[in-house]
């Protein structure tokens, strides 16, 4: 599987740092819950049953 590394650099110059201010100021905190049952797979035979299922193995 092939990967790629990205780097980049970021400048907060006097405009950007307000805005970024603003939005810290204007955001909201999310609500979310999990919908559905979660089952914790502790063992690395549940592990593997459940990647093989997934990947149709």
């Amino acid at each position: 599987m092939a990967t790629k590394s990205f780097q980049t650099d970021f400048k907060l110059n006097q405009k950007a740092s307000a805005k970024l201010a603003e939005a810290l100021e204007n955001s909201k905190r999310v609500k979310h819950t999990i919908q559905k049952p979660v089952n914790e797979l502790k063992t690395p035979d549940s592990i593997n049953k459940m990647m093989a299922s997934f990947l149709g193995k």
